[in-house]
């Protein structure tokens, strides 16, 4: 029997088996065709594993995340509070690597010009921003950091503290006023258990640093 070096890939494998169930040797093209068919059946098998993994915070339950992400993915949450990057063919992309994180810490600030709010202009300026930074008529408004990190995003909130600052449109219940564009009266329309649901889907995104800015008042 030929010696084969013995590798663990799904392509590798396959020679193997074939040399030893078969015997004789592979030509190039042959070990080719083998070696990409093994490499696609593994991406096959490990992208569907990874699909099907659910990370769930103690204390809540797979079905609670799974409605969580539903609720956050019917309600776009990711277009206003995750920073996009350039996709296939210059589109814009939410950038996987700061999901939820808010309006970038190290981000310029676009300077808001000194039109009438109402007016096309204006409008045009307004569909030309970053998605994670608003302008009104007397501000400048960054999304906040959703991600469980402890000093910069939600990771010391507790789910009542997340849902009281859903229901009372204050910062932690008690703080700051959440600011516009930010839905939140519709938002609190959702029950405990639904508002629990995405607490807990939040808990399992990935933690980033990112000490978003406080409003900018504008002085005109």
């Amino acid at each position: 029997m030929n010696a084969v070096h013995m590798d663990y890939t799904p392509g590798y494998v396959i020679i193997n088996i074939y040399i030893n169930e078969f015997g004789g040797e592979m030509k190039g093209n042959e070990r080719f065709y083998i070696l990409a068919i093994g490499f696609i059946a593994f991406m096959i098998l490990t992208t569907g594993c990874h699909k099907k993994a659910v990370t769930k915070p103690d204390g809540y339950s797979e079905e609670q995340v799974e409605l969580g992400m539903a609720l956050v993915e019917e309600w776009k949450c990711s277009y206003c509070h995750t920073p996009e990057i350039a996709g296939p063919e210059g589109t814009l992309i939410p950038d996987p690597d700061r999901l939820f994180s808010g309006h970038p810490e190290d981000e310029e600030i676009p300077p808001i010009p000194d039109m009438v709010i109402t007016s096309p202009e204006y409008l045009e300026f307004l569909d030309n921003l970053d998605t994670t930074v608003w302008a009104t008529d007397n501000r400048i408004v960054f999304t906040a950091n959703l991600t469980p990190d402890d000093e910069t995003g939600i990771g010391t909130w507790t789910e009542d503290t997340f849902i009281a600052t859903i229901r009372s449109g204050q910062h932690q219940g008690v703080g700051k006023r959440i600011k516009y564009p930010m839905p939140w009266q519709e938002l609190a329309e959702l029950d405990d258990q639904e508002l629990a649901a995405v607490y807990a889907y939040l808990r399992t995104v990935k933690p980033v640093s990112n000490k978003v800015p406080e409003s900018i008042v504008l002085f005109r």
